[in-house]
């Protein structure tokens, strides 16, 4: 085989491997794009559900974090408010309060045998704005499973991006009331 032959060849191979090597690449991204757990809708969230209230610190941030690690998470936290996340739990409160109150079709659950789905807030920061703390993260409402229908808990609703919690509520309120067809 002459010199160009080899050339040709070997050219080949690379391109084969590279091949190959994108993409096992592509299908890994894709398996962490579309998570370990089936994603649900809003409406996954019947009338007269209770909700609980979640709020953890985030300490590191992963672009790699999939649905299951925040689910386990939340599941294993201990749900009792601490005094440094006050400022997260009262926003959170006065908001679903006002829609428990308006709308009449969520309630409040004090422990996580007893909740149906959990509202967690993953606190990223607080910013110092004007003499002001806000605490940003993300927000994500989290339905538990349903082991005699085969239903894993899943993810039903995440906040676009790192947000300010009283943002992120109002969000998910306006999406959970357009859902529901409520004014």
């Amino acid at each position: 085989m002459n010199n160009l032959g080899k050339q040709t060849t070997l050219a080949f191979a690379l391109l084969i491997v590279f091949g190959i090597a994108v993409s096992n690449a592509t299908a890994q991204q894709n398996f962490r794009a579309n998570g370990e757990t089936q994603r649900g809708a809003l409406s996954d969230i019947r009338l007269r559900d209770k909700g609980l209230v979640v709020v953890l610190k985030s300490s590191v941030i992963s672009a790699y974090d999939t649905d299951s690690w925040i689910i386990e998470s939340v599941l294993r936290a201990d749900p009792e408010s601490t005094a440094r996340h006050n400022v997260v739990y009262g926003t959170l409160a006065k908001k679903l309060n006002g829609y428990i109150r308006k709308h009449q079709s969520l309630s409040a659950a004090t422990d996580l045998s007893e909740a149906d789905f959990v509202i967690f807030f993953s606190l990223v920061e607080y910013r110092r704005i004007l003499n002001s703390t806000y605490p940003f993260g993300e927000l994500f409402v989290i339905v538990k499973g349903e082991p005699g229908m085969q239903r894993p808990p899943r993810i039903i609703w995440k906040s676009r991006k790192v947000i300010w919690v009283g943002d992120a509520i109002n969000d998910f309120l306006k999406d959970l009331k357009n859902t529901r067809g409520e004014d």
